[in-house]
């Protein structure tokens, strides 16, 4: 995935999450690659609710906090 789409890599300590690390770093697009979203989306749910909350901000710049802060 980190190759072929440039997701990047963080190993997380979730005892102390300001420990954590970036272990490979993302690359920056200049455009989305919505074929693969629109893939990943019909597959996995999670990813279906990330992308909705992404797109409740993208079109009325709210951001609900209850939904964002899952820690």
């Amino acid at each position: 995935m980190s190759a072929l789409h440039g997701i990047g890599v963080i190993i997380l300590d979730t005892e102390n999450p300001s420990e954590s690390e970036i272990f490979l770093p993302a690359k920056s697009r200049a455009e989305i690659d919505w074929q693969s979203v629109n893939r990943i989306v019909v597959e996995n749910d999670d990813f279906k609710d990330y992308i909705e909350l992404v797109s409740t901000y993208y079109q009325t710049g709210r951001i609900r906090s209850r939904d964002w802060n899952k820690i």
